[in-house]
């Protein structure tokens, strides 16, 4: 076949004019951006582009289709977008929120949180409904005052499947948090009168406006030299180690002043009294949670602490435990000395013989006092109460010269039944008993509230004073 080229050069190869009549199968872009490479001038037909490859298999896809949405209904289960008990339950949902709404408005507010509390089991914080509820319930609890509630409520929809929820729960949350910083800050000293009004003063100048009268007068000023200052003073008991100082001191009539005894034994009492209520409330049963979010108590319950914080403070008074006590009080003790919490008198008994032996394995007591002039002993068993810490004497026998006498006023009140009668045991330890009266006061002027401070003693001393 004749080539309708001809050769332009004579050397070997040479160079031939173009084929005008041949069709180009191939093309290279004169733009680089494209991809400076040779490619078919007709792609779709070099490589089969626009045509059907195979056959669609309709029940693959089907099949595709419901595996997928399979898998979504199972996550939005997994993460409680999509809950069974809302719908088993929707209509009792339907009807709290109702309620709560309208108790909302109404300002009914405690209301609101007991219709919304009995439903929060059926709900998930991620779901739409769950979500409003669980809103409409923290609303609730901040309007009642509880914020710890609210706030627990509020930080748990921050993370709602439900923009809209996540939304208002995080304003919400930024709101009540706003109002406890505040709260909480103000009290500070950052924000004291004194810390605003001197930079007012400096500024204005207002510190020597009385500079420019005759007459001032400085309505601060205290003589702190006076005798009246000193005797508001002196008698300040400052800490528990302070107050046992002073009762270990306090051994007859002139060691130390008669108020500042009465002092010691106030403070006592009452780091006693705090720290006996705090662990009665610590003690107490919780009550069955009634809200939850989540399949979790809203109201958590309080984490008891341990003494390792207290003990390391030693100005911080520590209740010993029924056990600890009933083990310390095991021995002799003498009366040391009898104060009433009104300050009226404290009598000493550093020149009698009044003390009494408690046998805490056995249960027992064995005891000796006088009457006047003449001596009683007394025995018996006792009884304590754990949790309000009173030991109280029973089966009680009485001896000796006196005994016809302490039958008679064994009924009485006053400062005789204190020793005696019912006694909170305040506090306890290697040398200090200090007991307080726990028996029923019949008159305000009869039965007062009694301290007794007891000094632990060597078996033996007083053995002899019994008959």
């Amino acid at each position: 076949m004749k080539s309708s080229q001809k050769k332009t050069t004579s050397g070997v190869g040479g160079a031939w004019s173009k084929n005008s009549t041949a069709i180009a199968q191939t093309r290279r872009p004169s733009r680089g951006s494209w991809g400076y490479f040779e490619r078919p001038n007709d792609i779709s037909k070099a490589y089969g582009g626009g045509r059907r490859v195979g056959e669609l298999d309709k029940e693959k896809m089907e099949r595709s289709a419901e595996e997928t949405r399979r898998k979504l209904q199972a996550y939005r289960q997994k993460v409680g977008i999509e809950v069974q008990s809302e719908k088993d339950h929707a209509a009792e949902i339907d009807d709290a929120l109702a309620l709560g709404q309208r108790a909302m408005e109404r300002g009914m507010y405690g209301t609101a949180v007991s219709a919304l509390e009995k439903v929060t089991k059926y709900c998930s914080s991620n779901s739409k409904v769950g979500g409003k509820v669980f809103l409409e319930l923290a609303m609730a609890y901040e309007a009642v005052g509880r914020t710890n509630e609210a706030i627990t409520v509020y930080t748990k929809l921050t993370t709602c499947r439900i923009e809209e929820i996540k939304f208002n729960a995080k304003r919400l949350l930024y709101g009540i948090e706003a109002m406890e910083f505040m709260r909480n800050e103000a009290k500070s000293k950052a924000f004291s009168k004194k810390r605003v009004a001197d930079p007012f003063m400096e500024t204005t100048d207002f510190r020597n406006f009385a500079e420019n009268f005759d007459d001032r007068y400085n309505t601060a000023w205290i003589d702190m030299d006076s005798g009246f200052y000193k005797k508001l003073t002196q008698s300040v008991v400052r800490g528990i180690r302070e107050a046992r100082q002073i009762l270990l001191q306090a051994t007859g009539k002139g060691e130390v002043d008669r108020m500042k005894v009465v002092q010691a034994l106030r403070s006592t009492s009452r780091y006693f009294d705090d720290a006996l209520e705090k662990e009665i409330e610590e003690n107490a049963p919780q009550p069955e949670p009634v809200a939850f979010i989540d399949g979790k108590p809203i109201l958590q319950p309080k984490k008891r602490t341990g003494i390792d914080a207290e003990v390391a403070s030693m100005e911080k008074f520590i209740l010993a435990s029924p056990d600890q006590m009933m083990e310390n009080i095991q021995g002799k003790w003498r009366l040391q000395l009898l104060a009433d919490k009104r300050g009226d008198g404290v009598k000493y008994f550093n020149t009698t013989d009044s003390w009494q032996t408690l046998d805490t394995s056995a249960m027992q007591f064995e005891s000796s006092g006088q009457e006047g002039f003449l001596s009683v002993g007394k025995m018996g068993g006792i009884e304590f109460d754990g949790e309000r810490r009173v030991l109280t004497k029973t089966d009680v026998q009485t001896s000796g010269a006196a005994s016809w006498l302490s039958a008679v006023v064994s009924g009485s009140a006053g400062a005789k039944a204190a020793p005696n009668g019912p006694q909170q045991i305040v506090s306890v330890d290697e040398v200090l008993l200090i007991t307080k009266y726990a028996g029923e006061k019949r008159s305000e002027e009869s039965i007062k509230d009694y301290f007794c401070v007891w000094r632990r003693d060597m078996p033996g001393t007083y053995d002899e004073a019994i008959p």
